[in-house]
């Protein structure tokens, strides 16, 4: 992301498309940024659009400055009448004065300025409407001026003597401070005794850092300085502007009581109004230092595109201990297993295994084939243990994909991947429950073990039978019939011996030989188990946290994007 800001450097994008950056980004950042920072931003907004609805004829000039700056005397001085007044009593100015060139449209551009005293300058009595009415000086200008349409010889103006900054009264200084953020152009008027003032540069002119385009400062009362001075007080100055971040800010030196410099400012103030970029030029630096600082209170550049593959698996394989899934694959297997033993084990001790429940049924699971019908398995709650693990592989997994960005963004992080948390063990439980294990799976090998099973039980039943009923003949006193002797051994056994030790060897063989194939089938199953609850715990974590903490990342992203085309 950090690549869109250097992106931006390397072209102007127009003002209408970072107007709308903005806006995006203001609303992608609220929640996230301090609110300061997105309030601010929305000011920003709120005036460009009513300075756009307005007379884009006229070109507002404020003139700012602290007490005894001489702000008003340099006005009349501009404009060559006396229309604000100017006296040792201070303060002098309490409300906003406007001297206005061009009137068609500035009444509705005045009221939303919230200017009551407005002085139209009309014919060519006064030097402002005389040095508007010439055509500029210089080939250079003439040849922009013409470039620029009809009408811009006699530019439209409005000329603000305004309160001052540093005045006693607070409601003059709340009407300065506003109309910072209004004006077109900014002359910052400063006086020998004053310029180097810290509260006025770092309350006042620094935050307009980037404002060069539509920013003037004057040092007024230039006459109090001896001539050999002046110089330095200028260097001075300009140095302290370049420290507030206005590096191609002019510098102009005036005297409102002998009128030096007072021309040179006027005509440069002048050019400034036939260009008609002042309000363009405003506006973008406002929109410019709104990207900045909202870029500063929540910067989205660092943040990753994505959470990463190995983070998601690490979260899954916490949530995957919170949900049990090992204990459930194993009684899987032990299902498989002790199913097996009641159709392949030795019949005579089959009955054990009835008494003794199924592994899953006792979690209850796997009452059907897929566990359709079940609302919560019977798996014992998580221990403190496994539940601090889900909670911390939230936050683990928060953390690693949020890795690199801002604080602000971090936190925004950790909120999304929290917002699912209360809801995850219903829904972990709920995976569970609804998991084809397979349950109720047999094999088609257990009916063919069970058969020989039958068979090796009828086998040494029968014999076990034919030597009882020859002993009960002998007890009787009955001669009983001849006794089959199996020759083929090393001592004749009787064949009824045979058939007992055959049976039962054969049947405990068949048992041990079924118990381990179950058991090998068993861990298959374990295995296949595991693998679906792991899917389904994923697809659960994804649900009510990746999703989540993915859909904040977009919203870094886009941020990113937008306060880069914002920033220009």
């Amino acid at each position: 992301m950090r690549e869109l800001l250097s992106r931006s450097a390397t072209g102007s994008a127009p003002l209408a498309a970072r107007i709308e950056a903005l806006e995006r980004a203001t609303t992608l950042l609220e929640g996230v940024a301090p609110g300061g920072a997105v309030v601010a931003s929305r000011d920003v907004l709120d005036r460009i659009d009513g300075r756009r609805a307005l007379s884009a004829e006229h070109t507002v000039i404020g003139l700012f400055g602290a007490t005894g700056s001489g702000k008003s005397s340099l006005v009349n001085a501009l404009v060559g009448a006396e229309i604000t007044r100017a006296a040792v009593r201070r303060p002098t100015t309490s409300a906003p004065v406007a001297a206005v060139v061009g009137e068609r449209g500035s009444d509705a551009l005045l009221d939303w300025l919230e200017v009551e005293q407005r002085h139209h300058l009309e014919g060519t009595d006064t030097a402002l409407i005389e040095a508007a009415s010439r055509p500029p000086a210089g080939r250079r200008a003439r040849r922009e001026a013409a470039q620029a349409g009809p009408g811009t010889g006699t530019p439209g103006i409005v000329l603000l003597d305004l309160p001052d900054l540093d005045s006693v009264e607070s409601a003059n200084r709340t009407v300065a401070e506003r109309m910072t953020g209004l004006v077109d152009v900014i002359v910052w008027v400063t006086d020998p005794q004053k310029y180097a003032d810290a509260v006025i540069h770092q309350e006042f002119v620094r935050p307009f850092a980037g404002h060069d385009a539509v920013t003037v400062l004057v040092l007024n009362q230039i006459d109090l300085i001896r001539e050999d001075e002046q110089e330095p007080v200028l260097a001075s100055l300009t140095a302290l502007a370049h420290a507030d971040g206005l590096d191609q800010a002019p510098v102009l030196a005036t005297s409102a009581s002998t009128g030096d410099g007072v021309v040179e400012l006027r005509e440069h103030l002048l050019q400034i109004a036939r260009s008609r970029e002042a309000i363009a030029s405003r506006h973008r630096a406002d929109v410019r230092g709104a990207a900045e600082s909202l870029q500063e209170a929540a910067d989205p550049t660092g943040m990753a595109e994505q959470p990463a593959p190995a983070d998601i698996d690490a979260l899954v394989e916490d949530l995957a201990t919170a949900a049990r899934v090992e204990p459930v694959a194993r009684a899987v297997g032990a299902s498989y297993r002790f199913r097996a033993a009641g159709k392949v084990g030795w019949p005579p001790l089959r009955w054990v295994r009835r008494v003794r429940p199924d592994p899953l049924g006792r979690l209850g699971i796997g009452r059907g084939r897929d566990g359709e019908g079940l609302e919560r398995t019977s798996l014992p709650e998580p221990d403190a243990a496994a539940r601090a693990r889900a909670s911390g592989g939230v936050r683990r997994f928060a953390d690693a994909a949020s890795e690199g960005g801002s604080d602000p963004w971090r936190a925004a992080v950790r909120t999304a991947a929290r917002s699912g948390q209360d809801q995850l063990p219903d829904a972990l439980d709920q995976a569970v429950a609804g998991a084809d294990l397979r349950a109720r799976t047999t094999s088609w090998w257990w009916p063919v073990l069970d058969v020989l099973q039958w068979l090796a039980l009828l086998t040494w039943v029968v014999g076990l039978g034919w030597l009882a009923l020859n002993a009960l003949l002998a007890f009787l006193g009955v001669p009983p019939p001849p006794m089959p002797m199996v020759q083929e051994l090393w001592i004749p056994i009787p064949l009824p011996t045979v058939l007992v030790v055959l049976g039962i060897a054969a049947g405990l063989l068949i048992g041990l030989a079924g118990g381990v194939i179950a058991a090998l089938i068993g861990a298959w199953h374990r295995s296949r188990a595991r693998r679906v609850l792991t899917a389904r715990v994923r697809a659960v974590a994804e649900d009510h946290v990746v999703s989540a903490v993915s859909e904040e990342l977009a919203l870094a992203r886009n941020a990113a994007r937008d306060l880069a085309l914002a920033h220009g």
